[in-house]
């Protein structure tokens, strides 16, 4: 029997849901990033039995990770990292505002600030999380007779900064590439496709929570 184990504090619960029901919706169903993926994947892509695929959602100050065998969750990992590091660092060599900082990570121009000395921050300050996936999947291997990852798969706001799906597949030697959560999802009309196509890798926890529905097991 497989069984999975979900732990949470309950304060961490009740903000998450008074957020919700402040602005005028009803909370039914709580879920956890990883699993949220998982639904995510599950829609959009063909499940092969002999692949293992990991699937990376890199926020602000969290990592989500969920390996999956077969389409079949075998690895979860969540660590409190996120692209704030490269906030932080832009702030700190540029002597500029959070907002500016922003502006550098989507690769906007900002005032006296090459474009060049502003991805060299933003490498640096990447290794730290580099660092830590490159644990998880070293610890997984460990756990599993040496199985091998096929491939990643890479969403959330730090997906949209330029290189940086480079930067995981070369240190990590695995493929990797951006999220498509919307690939088996019928837009309508009325929405804005090219938008879509461009915050796409920032929607696909959005996408899975999306996918739940009541009674779910």
């Amino acid at each position: 029997m497989d069984v999975i184990l979900v732990a949470v504090k309950k304060d961490i619960i009740n903000e998450y849901t008074s957020v919700v029901k402040e602005s005028g919706l009803n909370p039914i169903i709580v879920d956890i990033g990883s699993f949220a993926l998982e639904n995510m994947y599950g829609i959009n892509y063909e499940i092969e039995s002999d692949r293992n695929v990991a699937l990376l959602n890199i926020g602000a100050s969290t990592v989500n990770m969920i390996i999956l065998k077969g389409g079949i969750s075998v690895f979860t990992r969540d660590s409190s990292l996120g692209s704030n590091l490269h906030t932080e660092a832009l702030q700190r060599e540029f002597n500029i505002s959070y907002e500016n900082a922003e502006r550098l990570k989507r690769g906007e121009a900002v005032e006296n600030i090459t474009s060049e000395d502003a991805q060299a921050v933003i490498t640096s300050a990447s290794e730290e999380i580099l660092n830590e996936i490159i644990r998880s999947f070293d610890y997984y291997r460990s756990t599993t007779v040496h199985e091998d990852i096929s491939s990643v798969i890479l969403s959330g706001g730090c997906s949209m900064i330029s290189n940086f799906t480079s930067l995981i597949a070369e240190r990590s030697g695995i493929e990797t590439r951006l999220a498509e959560p919307f690939r088996n999802i019928k837009i309508p009309k009325k929405f804005d496709k090219t938008n879509l196509e461009e915050i796409a890798p920032m929607m696909a926890v959005a996408v899975g929570l999306a996918l739940r529905k009541q009674g779910d097991r």
